[in-house]
């Protein structure tokens, strides 16, 4: 065999041309399945660091929305509480230490519910608005135009964008209406 047909390998093997067409083919192959295997491989792992981010990101959802739900769970049985005091506020008392033990209460309890982020929201001379508003009452009235709220019975409040409480109020209708 002639030195021109013979080929040494990396290994030091020589090989005669032939079988070196085949060692290249071969290490042609397997170059080309580790580059697809890599690719592949590097197609699943960012589709698992997207799955991780949806999945980070839903988690995140989840526990803003419970933590709104607990505040709101939390804050609308003390609603009642605060409406309480306001009335004794309202009805006064003849003890002016015991009013204004009542009145500091009131004032706290209101800077609490602030606090934990309710707001509290007035309606008289507003429009009746059904998605804030609950009627309890309408009263025949010449003096404001019908459909506006004359009075609070008990104040709405917000928690961020949702209502916590609707506002129950009196609202005015048309004098020969009622």
């Amino acid at each position: 065999m002639s030195m021109t047909g013979l080929l040494q390998t990396s290994a030091g093997d020589r090989l005669d041309a032939p079988e070196a067409d085949v060692a290249n083919r071969d290490a042609v192959g397997e170059a080309d399945r580790l580059r697809h295997a890599l690719a592949e491989e590097q197609a699943r792992n960012a589709r698992l660091r997207a799955d991780l981010d949806n999945f980070r990101r839903r988690m995140a959802k989840e526990q803003e929305s419970a933590q709104h739900g607990g505040r709101r769970a939390a804050l609308l049985p003390l609603l009642p509480v605060l409406d309480t005091l306001e009335r004794a506020l309202a009805i006064g008392s003849i003890d002016p230490h015991f009013y204004e033990g009542v009145a500091a209460t009131f004032r706290m309890f209101t800077g609490a519910l602030l606090a934990a982020g309710a707001e509290q929201f007035d309606s008289v001379g507003l429009p009746f608005d059904p998605a804030i508003h609950e009627a309890v009452e309408t009263v025949p009235t010449d003096e404001v135009k019908s459909g506006t709220v004359v009075r609070q019975v008990l104040r709405g409040w917000r928690l961020g964008d949702e209502l916590l409480r609707p506002a129950r109020v009196v609202v005015a209708a048309k004098a020969d209406d009622a």
